[in-house]
């Protein structure tokens, strides 16, 4: 039997190579992926390669094959039932290839050969989404969507958004009012910007919206740090307390008249679980009404993002605050591992207090992701 190899770009080039050079009547039995060119291992192109033979000649070979069964020797019966399950198996094959064939240049399997489909895998991998999160995505497309929408670019980039914050969630302003005391915590790593994030709070719900505000820190730690969000408490004209134990953060409330009180708290590396269970022993003085947010960086790699929000659970966190949005072009790290448990309640767009923080709301969270247009459409 002839058997040729022919490569192309899509599994559907390759096929129309074969048919072309050998006729209508060809059958695939075998398919595989392959790179090409580059430099160094580098930038090469994906192919499909595929094998292939004609139909006339995989009959020759069944008979080749049932005489082969046939000797001199052998009963008419016997050699009846070694033809018949020759051609069984052969054919069986045939169906198999067949099958396979079918469930490639299916609706649900031209995704790839989309080229707007690749513009989006490009896209999100520019806007640093992680690979096993694109491969996600790639699959429930490739199950769900219609080639007329993964070749409408405009249909492909809604459709992307829409996978991307299926997950999301933004929580409204911060709630407060019925008599109750507001008690807002920002915890989180070192270097994120809860200081200044908690300032711009504080300004913004006191200051400009006229409500009785406190600000406190339990940070005993970092001296410049209680320094400057004292500063701004004096300039604010708000009272300011330090608390350096549980017992100081139960009384304090407890002695507050305040609408809203917000707390800062120390950096903590998310891998110092001591100094993670010292500040959840504090913060338990006080049992009901925290509003406790993560504050995190938009600026962080997505797997340190994932160990962050998974360690600082410890402090039972129900919302998120993405700072230093104005310091990246991507948030595909950050997008990646929301989910709809923890809400994202802030973005903060610069060191300016009170301005540079905003409640998060969806549309301008789609306005960050650069899927917007990326089909080329």
């Amino acid at each position: 039997m002839i058997y040729k190899t022919f490569k192309a770009p899509t599994y559907k080039e390759a096929v129309l190579m074969a048919r072309i050079d050998m006729g209508n009547d060809v059958y695939i039995v075998g398919r595989k992926a392959v790179q090409e060119g580059g430099f160094l291992g580098m930038f090469t192109k994906k192919m499909t390669e595929i094998t292939v033979a004609r139909n006339e000649d995989i009959k020759n070979k069944i008979k080749s094959e049932n005489k082969a069964v046939n000797p001199g020797s052998t009963s008419t019966s016997q050699a009846e039932k070694g033809i018949k399950e020759n051609e069984n198996t052969v054919l069986k094959e045939l169906n198999e290839i067949k099958a396979k064939l079918n469930e490639i240049i299916s609706p649900g399997g031209k995704q790839t050969e989309s080229p707007y489909f690749e513009r989006l895998i490009k896209a999100l991998i520019e806007d640093d989404f992680p690979r096993d999160y694109i491969e996600k995505l790639r699959a429930e497309f490739e199950k769900e969507l219609t080639l007329h929408e993964v070749n409408d670019p405009q249909i492909l980039g809604k459709k992307c958004k829409d996978y991307i914050f299926k997950s999301i969630e933004t929580s409204g302003p911060i709630a407060f009012g019925n008599g109750e005391t507001a008690i807002i915590v920002l915890v989180g790593p070192t270097g994120v910007g809860k200081t200044t994030t908690i300032a711009k709070l504080a300004a913004s719900y006191g200051v400009l919206q006229k409500n009785k505000v406190e600000l406190f820190t339990i940070d005993s730690y970092r001296i410049a740090a209680i320094e400057q969000l004292g500063k701004y408490a004096e300039l604010m004209q708000i009272p300011f307390t330090v608390i350096n134990s549980r017992e100081e953060f139960k009384s304090a409330v407890k002695n507050s008249n305040a609408d809203l009180i917000f707390v800062d708290t120390a950096g903590k590396s998310q891998k110092n679980s001591l100094g993670l269970a010292e500040l959840r022993s504090i913060l338990d003085g006080v049992h009901t009404g925290l509003d406790i947010h993560l504050v995190i960086s938009a600026t962080t790699k997505h797997q340190d993002a994932l160990d962050i929000m998974t360690r600082f659970n410890l402090l039972l966190y129900n919302k998120v605050i993405i700072s230093k949005i104005d310091e990246t072009n991507t948030m595909g790290p950050i997008f990646s591992i929301m989910n709809k448990e923890k809400k994202i309640s802030y973005i903060t767009t610069g060191q300016s207090v009170p301005d540079d923080i905003e409640l998060a709301e969806k549309e301008k969270l789609l306005d960050m992701i650069t899927v917007e247009g990326m089909c080329g459409g």
